[in-house]
């Protein structure tokens, strides 16, 4: 049967009328007048459907037109919940043979299909009375189906699946440079002065929107190599006190435990950072009690230490420079010039004026934006994505954004405005996954391949033929970076694997779900769950008391999908009471123990299950009768070995992992489903385990690591992964991450003949291997290429120059840097991003490259002189970032080396942005600026 789809506008009607086709299938023999019913039911649904898709794209519907598309939303999923629960129930019938000999079992199973029947008729002819109820409801009150607010432009754009550098542009937003190097100016020494014997503080203080996060964040990336200890925290509005130490305790390398308290973490804190230097960022603070605690933690005698701190309020900003003697620095809004200049980047990728017939609607836009860049932002993207470059259309996007009225806060209205407009611009299934993501808390970071999974589980995503379900996700996903709603954060492999939400964007989307009924936040914010609303989805973001277990408990049978990010368990106890549950995310619950998932299978419709980061060391033995399950993710727990029954799991498609489980000795092959796998340790497996790997003619994704001092590579195991590895290579495998550790006395991977025949590849990653082999010219469709290798040599060059689908090349060296380096004329003609770590030589001749945006490398100033790098040949470059490192008696060739780069920047035909800093044993002679 084809996936139906649910979205936030028709609810689940799409499935339900799959299901009820499907329901007519003889295999069920229902009666005549059963049939006959649910033709009518799939008739009159239809026709509901259609009115629901057309009012989802009204802004503003009437009370009555609302509470009609409310009811029939709701009636969707009480059918969909009764028709999973019969057909699960027949199925059941059929296979009891519990009672008797042969015949008896028979008798007993005809029975049982009979009484399940009957009672599947009583629901369809109750469903059926409130079909017609509502049907006529809608004749009566003369209901129409209104016309949508949609401007019908084209959604059909082509969204750049590997995201190399389209998202890199929100870490330099136009009007950001001047405040970035006035704040190191503040906060580091001059050339000559020597550090500061105090904490330096500098309070970022600035409305909704303005950038405050980006800015920290930029001056934290500039600043942070110059430090023992370094932390980036975000507190947010309502914050968990422990979980903002314990990331600052892993960040800085202090010792901190589940079970320690927030005293114990601060003292671990200031023992880590006492005497040492450190800068520490502390982001979106909203209250000065945090601090207070924060504060306590970061230590004052540690001379030449850095402290940045971002905050809307102005009192809270003062607060925390009084207490560790800072500077507070007023973001404004961006001048005229920026405002003009970040709009039209976004829109014609360049800062030049846009044509002049869209000049005064421009005018008029950028005027209700107030020089916010978010709002600028959003609505740039809006206007590049879906909207013709015409004055008429333009127009009505301008009409569109409402003007702020006097005495509101304008940053708030201007925002909320243009939210809305880009939110019901959007097709049906993203507004469905961007409205999901206000299920998690401010300012967190929401893991990429979770969040695709979770989308694909509760049914938002529909792939087309030629793509997995996988891929169609993170289509949708690069879709909402693209139009700037949802923010790039983690990176690996030049690729984003996770992402933030502003939380001027989450305060829209969150009310948005609630007027929508799409989910259920219950957070100490003050938003109460409806009492009139059954609750579908329910997200929990902190510890409650008694009188709400009451209220969970009254909810369980209606909820399809559970999320907290607080220690709940004992309010959901017992799981098995969500009859309908479809995901389930058990994240950082420190209380859950493996009693809590027993009997996790009786929850039939179970498609995703998360306990990352619990303290539970075993599945339950009945999880190999959760046969609905796709993604299972038990990374970061206390499990070692996975059950046999794991391999029952036929529709299992991705499956997380830490690298110290053990999978079972058999029957791995029967996980036939199986789509991608994350991350297996090679080593320490059973011989039989990696022989089957490579039957699994489904695996797409592998992420495999071997983490051992010692490597034996003519040990059985490794010839056998990689006897594997081939075998997978001819099937689906298009994405493979083999991860090692640097240790010095660690050998090389010898790649020369492990790794033939993948011709699938699309992204490989791979450190540390001896040499870039030439069979890997052979990958004709590789296009994402991370590498590091101890030697590299000018026919190195030439192997990866004729990749023809290479577009991003991340190459780092193991051992020192290399070089020289020429790229010649032809070679790697579809590249756009470029990244190279320390080299000595490099050098770009007349024609290479032509397709290169994006250039990043790390120079090493070495006895040999630099002469021209030939970045003035790069006919494409639109950025360059270069970071140049120099010890000892090299040091004075940086200003001279700075100078050239700059000169060569400033004389190519493109200017493209240059981003340039440096590192030197002087300390004081560090520098970071951009041209």
């Amino acid at each position: 049967m084809e996936r139906a789809i649910v979205s936030a506008a028709t609810g689940v009607m799409s499935s339900v009328l799959a299901k009820l086709g499907e329901l007519l299938h003889e295999k069920y023999k229902l009666a005549k007048g059963v049939r006959k019913d649910i033709e009518f039911l799939r008739s009159e649904l239809s026709v509901m459907h259609d009115l629901l898709y057309v009012m989802a794209d009204v802004e503003e519907l009437d009370a009555l037109n609302r509470g009609w598309r409310d009811r029939v939303r709701e009636l969707a999923y009480d059918i969909e919940d009764c028709i999973d629960l019969s057909v699960a129930r027949l199925r059941r019938a059929g296979g009891d043979a519990s009672k008797g000999g042969f015949f008896g079992a028979k008798l007993a199973r005809k029975l049982k299909k009979t009484r399940v029947s009957l009672q599947i008729a009583y629901q369809i002819q109750d469903l059926k009375a409130l079909v017609v109820e509502e049907s006529e409801r809608q004749k009566r009150y003369k209901l129409d189906g209104l016309t949508g607010s949609s401007s019908g432009v084209s959604t059909n754009n082509k969204v750049d699946l590997r995201m190399c550098a389209i998202w890199e542009e929100t870490k330099n937003l136009v009007g950001l440079d001047g405040p970035r190097e006035e704040i190191i100016r503040l906060l580091m020494p001059a050339e000559g002065e020597q550090p500061s014997q105090q904490v330096r503080t500098v309070s970022i203080v600035g409305c909704a929107g303005l950038g405050k996060t980006t800015l920290a964040s930029q001056v934290y990336q500039k600043l942070k190599g110059h430090f023992e200890c370094e932390a980036f925290v975000s507190v947010s509005q309502n914050p968990h006190m422990k979980d903002v130490l314990m990331k600052i305790c892993s960040q800085v390398g202090a010792t901190a435990t589940m079970g320690d308290d927030e005293l114990i973490l601060v003292n671990q804190l200031r023992e880590r950072l006492q005497h040492k230097r450190y800068i520490v960022v502390v982001d979106d603070i909203w209250h000065s009690d945090p601090w207070k605690i924060i504060g306590k933690a970061l230590v004052k005698t540690s001379p030449g230490s850095i402290i940045i701190v971002t905050t809307r309020l102005k009192d809270v900003a003062e607060s925390c420079c009084y207490s560790h003697h800072g500077r507070v620095y007023d973001m404004r809004p961006l001048d005229d010039n920026d405002s003009r200049s970040l709009f039209f980047k976004r829109i014609f990728d360049s800062e030049e004026k846009c044509p002049h017939e869209l000049e005064r609607a421009s005018e008029d836009i950028l005027e209700k934006c107030n020089g916010i860049p978010l709002a600028i932002i959003s609505v740039s993207s809006f206007l590049a994505v879906d909207v013709p470059q015409s004055p008429d259309h333009w127009n009505k996007v301008k009409e569109s954004i409402s003007s702020p009225l006097p005495g509101n806060n304008k940053s708030v209205e201007t925002m909320k405005s243009v939210l809305s407009l880009s939110y019901f611009n959007l097709p049906h299934h993203l507004r469905t996954c961007l409205l999901y993501l206000s299920s998690f808390p401010e300012d967190y970071e929401i893991d990429r391949d979770c969040l695709v999974s979770r989308w694909i589980a509760e049914g938002f995503v529909n792939a087309d033929p030629r793509e997995s379900l996988y891929e169609a996700g993170l289509r949708y996903f690069n879709d909402l970076i693209n139009r700037s709603l949802i923010q790039p954060w983690g990176v690996e492999s030049s690729m984003v694997v996770s992402c933030r939400v502003h939380d001027v964007i989450l305060h829209f989307l969150v009310s948005k779900s609630v007027e929508e009924n799409f989910l259920t936040l219950l957070d100490p914010s003050g938003l109460s769950p409806s009492l009139h609303n059954k609750v579908r989805r329910l997200s929990l973001c902190s510890n409650y008391q008694e009188n709400v277990v009451s209220w969970i408990n009254s909810i369980k049978p209606h909820v399809r999908s559970v999320a907290f990010f607080a220690d709940c368990c004992k309010e959901l106890h017992p799981l098995t009471e969500f009859k309908v549950l479809r995901v389930l995310v058990l994240e950082k619950c420190e209380s859950l123990r493996n009693a809590h998932l027993v009997n996790i299978e009786v929850l039939l419709q179970l498609r995703y299950l998360s306990i990352r980061s619990t303290s539970v060391s075993e599945l339950p033995n009945g999880i190999g009768r959760a046969q609905h399950l796709e993604t299972l993710d038990i990374r970061e727990t206390k499990v070692e070995q996975l059950l046999s029954t794991i391999v029952l799991l036929e529709k299992l498609a991705r499956l997380f992992i830490s690298r110290e489980v053990k999978f079972p000795a058999e029957g791995f092959s029967q996980m036939k489903g199986l789509e991608q796998l994350s991350c297996v340790s090679i080593l320490g497996q059973p011989l039989s385990f990696l022989e089957e790997l490579g039957q699994l003619t489904n695996l797409r994704i592998l992420e495999a690591v071997c983490f051992d001092m010692v490597i034996n590579y003519e040990a059985s195991e490794w010839r056998i992964f990689t006897s594997s590895l081939r075998s997978l290579g001819s099937h689906k495998l298009h994405f493979l991450d083999f991860k090692v550790p640097c240790f010095e006395s660690w050998t090389p991977i010898p790649v020369d003949s492990l790794f033939l025949d993948l011709p699938s590849l699309r992204t490989f990653s791979i450190a540390v291997v001896t040499n870039i082999p030439n069979w890997m010219g052979s990958l004709v469709n590789l296009e994402l290429l991370h590498v590091q290798t101890a030697l590299f040599t000018p026919e190195d060059v030439r192997v990866l120059g004729g990749m023809p689908a290479l577009e991003t090349l991340s190459l780092k060296f193991w051992g020192g840097e290399k070089g020289p380096i020429t790229i010649r004329r032809h070679e790697f003609q579809r590249l756009k991003l470029f990244s190279v770590g320390k080299v000595g030589q490099l050098l770009f001749m007349p024609g290479s490259m032509p397709n290169l945006k994006h250039l990043s490398i790390e120079l090493v100033v070495t006895k040999n002189p630099y002469g021209d790098l030939g970045i003035q040949h790069l006919a494409s470059l639109t950025r360059v970032d270069i970071h140049i490192n120099a010890w000892g008696q090299y040091t004075e060739r940086v200003y001279d080396l700075e100078a050239k780069i700059q000169s060569m920047v400033d004389t190519h035909h493109n200017r493209p942005t240059l981003l340039l800093s440096r590192w030197t044993t002087k300390r004081n002679c560090y520098r970071s600026w951009e041209g």
